[in-house]
């Protein structure tokens, strides 16, 4: 076990750091997000470590809110990893790679952390060297690793010039110190860093921690080695750590490249602000942006105005325009950031509590399925029918949160959907959902036929269709055993995406529910252009008499006309059971009539 009695000169130095101290020399943190694709890669090429034998050291794989089968890929190489080396999984909720990696910092038992991205390749004595300069030189906080580039396409003309961009590092054979003065640190690609210093000098929430290309910010993993070294740590680059860095074609497409240097710019008065002393600011400031606006007037004036430019000359633009207006725009995020801490601090410790419990739940697989009924009360022959002619059973997937560490019972939807639609995690859920459903049919095969409720995060997903498809090949399904349930409201809101989506799902054959319908007239308009299996009245609506009477006549005549299935929700008493049946409603759901039973227990086979 590698020891280090170096320790900087800097306010924090007394400090007690409370999470688990380490106890293994390194811990290789993986983020990723809907990695399933490049991530065994990465363990493979991990699982071959030369050398090793002298180091205990540990993986993990902090998944940053995938929706596609990271979790599961993750869990295959659990079953077959090294014996003495652990591997384990993450769920990271906040969406953003600063999350990942402070998560996985939190999480490390290691005294070193080692950054892999899920598309970087380590060489096969990549650990031993990460081991072996840490002990080396005890006054680094983070060193980085030398990065070649695996280009998946062809490289545009002046290439060399944006290289670094794009986490290419390849700065000679020799370890060389970044001093402070030189502006210049390792991407998070293949770094290392100390446990302790990063604990102590990165704070839990970085102003860049971003959310994608789509925030148009870049650079947090600069701010997070700019508060190590800002802390008095040495940073450093080591040729000897070699990782290979794989970028698809698409990546080293203008477009994509003049979006990345634009966020780059758009990041950069930040780091230059933390970059500088306190009391050099004021002067280096105005200095900057006038610098800034002269290079970008430099630029026009040796390639005009036009818009048709190269690549790289694309790119300086984009780059340099936006760091024009990157005061702007930061100011802009600050004011942001600063009303989203004021409504969150409104909702905590309520919303952390329901954040930890979806974190939990979807890290340790916690999510409780329940089907409920829907019960046919006429004859078989106006029924769906199977093959031998006899009413098919339905029933209705719920989702509940397992219950917490506390002991708290499971959670109705109601109660964290809120907190899963603030953090971005509801096609995640959905998601899960649907693999849950898959998984259980394929091992108890089943004539029933099962509803699944979609968010409108999912319908607005373009990739959600290949998703099903995806499924579908993997668990080997009949698909006209499932349906998806799609609410009014989304129907209308999102209109050309349902319609996109509906068309995919009836493709592959799945059946198709309009759910929680209000404005009959509204969906009476699109129903002639959209081929449905049912429709399900709103609770509101059933529970409500005035309204019910107002409404059923219109579901039942549209219905009829598009011979589609109605089904009255929230039916909770006999006398409303009555009111339905004499005014020909068919099939009902409702809690009394038909308690929710777990979906396991009480899948029909």
């Amino acid at each position: 076990m590698m020891t280090v009695d170096y320790q900087p000169n800097r306010a924090t130095e007394d400090s007690v750091v409370s999470q688990q101290p380490p106890c293994l020399d390194i811990t290789v943190v993986i983020p990723t997000y809907n990695g399933a694709e490049r991530i065994a890669q990465v363990l493979g090429a991990l699982r071959l470590q030369e050398d090793t034998d002298c180091i205990t050291w540990e993986v993990i794989v902090c998944d940053n809110n995938s929706c596609d089968r990271t979790a599961d890929i993750v869990a295959d190489y659990q079953q077959s990893w090294l014996q003495d080396v652990a591997l384990r999984y993450c769920f990271v909720a906040e969406q953003g790679a600063a999350f990942a990696r402070q998560r996985g910092v939190v999480e490390a038992h290691g005294e070193i952390v080692a950054f892999l991205d899920d598309d970087n390749i380590p060489a096969h004595d990549w650990l031993k060297n990460v081991y072996d300069f840490a002990a080396s030189y005890p006054q680094a906080g983070a060193f980085g690793s030398q990065i070649h580039g695996d280009f998946q396409g062809d490289l545009p003309e002046g290439f060399g010039h944006i290289a670094c961009f794009l986490a290419i590092v390849e700065r000679g054979n020799q370890p060389h110190l970044y001093k402070p003065e030189s502006k210049i640190l390792p991407p998070a690609a293949g770094v290392a860093v100390r446990r302790s210093a990063w604990l102590e000098a990165v704070p839990e929430r970085l102003f860049l921690n971003h959310k994608g290309k789509s925030a148009g910010l870049a650079s947090e993993d600069l701010e997070a080695m700019l508060h190590i070294q800002k802390a008095g740590w040495e940073i450093w680059y080591n040729s000897d750590m070699v990782v290979t860095h794989i970028i698809p074609g698409k990546r080293l497409q203008q477009d994509y490249l003049v979006t990345l240097l634009r966020c780059v710019g758009l990041s950069k008065f930040y780091i230059r602000w933390l970059g500088t002393k306190d009391w050099q600011r004021f002067f280096k400031v105005p200095a900057y942006v006038a610098n800034d606006l002269r290079k970008l007037a430099l630029h026009y004036l040796k390639n005009g105005p036009r818009t048709q430019l190269n690549t790289v000359d694309a790119c300086e633009r984009s780059l340099l325009a936006s760091t024009v207006v990157s005061p702007a725009f930061l100011l802009r995020k600050a004011f942001h950031d600063f009303w989203q801490r004021r409504i969150d601090n409104m909702q905590l410790p309520e919303r952390q509590q329901w954040l930890q419990r979806l974190t939990n739940a979807l890290e340790n697989c916690q999510l409780d399925l329940y089907q409920q009924e829907i019960i046919f009360l006429g004859a078989a022959t106006s029924a769906i029918e199977d093959t031998h002619g006899e009413a098919t059973p339905q029933f209705e997937i719920l989702l509940r949160l397992g219950p917490s560490l506390s002991g708290q019972l499971p959670a109705s939807p109601a109660s964290f959907f809120p907190t899963a639609q603030r953090y971005g995690l509801m096609r995640t859920l959905d998601r899960r959902v649907i693999q849950q459903v898959y998984q259980t049919l394929t091992s108890q095969r089943s004539d029933a036929i099962y509803s699944v409720n979609l968010s409108s995060a999912s319908v607005s997903d373009p990739s959600f269709s290949h998703f099903l498809e995806e499924q579908l090949r993997y668990y080997h399904v009949y698909p006209e055993h499932l349906c998806f349930e799609i609410s009014e409201h989304v129907v209308i809101d999102a209109w050309q995406q349902v319609q996109e989506l509906i068309t995919q799902m009836q493709r592959l054959g799945f059946r198709v529910t309009i759910d929680e319908v209000k404005n009959v007239s509204a969906i009476d308009k699109y129903m002639t252009q959209l081929s449905v299996d049912c429709l399900k009245l709103s609770q509101d609506v059933v529970n409500t008499p005035d309204r019910l009477e107002l409404v059923l006549p219109a579901c039942l005549k549209l219905g009829k006309q598009n011979r589609v299935q109605l089904v009255a929700k929230g039916v909770e008493t006999s006398t409303r059971l009555e009111q339905l049946q004499t005014l020909g409603i068919q099939y009902i759901q409702g809690y009394q009539l038909s308690k929710p039973i777990p979906f396991t227990e009480g899948i029909r086979v």
